[in-house]
């Protein structure tokens, strides 16, 4: 099964990588789909690992109500079209200290292999992440090494489709999506619930996966799936950012059916 019933829903909260991009792009198919769901009153708000600075940039130039970045450290709001306000899980200096000591641990790491940091780790406010599988290529043993290692020291590990995110605090993509529901959008978890569509591919999506009954696989999750405790309730066709479009279509046909006097739209 592919579909759900999505008519009386009208937010979105989406994975970036590898459910919006398809081999680390943006297809036209998939930023229309955005686009479209957007003009259809659907608020569309990305959750993603990504750095600080690809948060930036995707909320000063998509059309998105919000966007959760490195897993749920903060989100950030576009006010007025130059300018953003950003909110942070917890205290910024904190969150900083946190992230130092996490590289300075990675940095002492003794696992037979020196862990490499992802590209963008120099964007990042928050949180650290693990290149495994954008510019580097390692085995699922070395993976799985490299997990156990962080978390012993105590330190959150998330695996996503090509970091190992890494992070001090109780948050996740989660845990800030019912924090901009509540703060950003007027709605308690209930409610969130009742309105909210989540998609995403990898196993750092599982909390969304588990909260949200709503919940969309793009096909590509699926080797994913047998490691997983949380799971999407339909996987799509497609993989990536078609399933995303495949999932929008879906959706769009629905609401086209759907009298907008039945959406209690934000």
């Amino acid at each position: 099964m592919t579909a759900l019933d999505y008519s009386q829903a009208d937010i979105l909260f989406t994975d970036v990588d590898d459910t919006l991009t398809t081999d680390g792009r943006l297809l036209p198919e998939t930023y229309l789909a955005i686009c479209q769901l957007a003009a259809a009153g659907v608020q569309v708000i990305p959750v993603t690992g990504g750095c600080a600075g690809w948060c930036d940039q995707i909320i000063r130039t998509w059309p998105v109500r919000a966007v959760i970045g490195e897993g749920g450290a903060f989100f950030i709001e576009r006010e007025s079209p130059q300018v953003t306000r950003w909110q942070f899980w917890g205290d910024k200096d904190q969150h900083r200290a946190d992230q130092a000591s996490i590289l300075a641990a990675v940095s002492t790491l003794d696992v037979g292999f020196q862990p490499q940091l992802a590209t963008d780790q120099p964007f990042r406010y928050v949180d650290v992440a693990i290149d495994y599988n954008q510019q580097q290529s390692l085995s699922d043993d070395k993976v799985q090494t490299l997990h156990g290692a962080l978390s012993a020291k105590g330190f959150h590990v998330r695996q996503s489709s090509i970091h190992l995110n890494v992070w001090l605090g109780d948050f996740d993509k989660c845990t800030m999506a019912l924090r901009v529901g509540k703060t950003l959008l007027g709605l308690n978890p209930d409610e969130l619930r009742t309105r909210a569509v989540f998609i995403g591919d990898a196993p750092n999506d599982e909390s969304m996966f588990e909260f949200f009954p709503l919940s969309v696989g793009v096909a590509n999750i699926r080797h994913h799936l047998e490691n997983m405790q949380a799971r999407p309730a339909v996987v799509m066709n497609q993989r990536s950012g078609l399933g995303f479009a495949e999932l929008a279509d879906t959706w769009l046909k629905q609401l086209a059916k759907t009298p907008k006097s039945n959406l209690d739209l934000v």
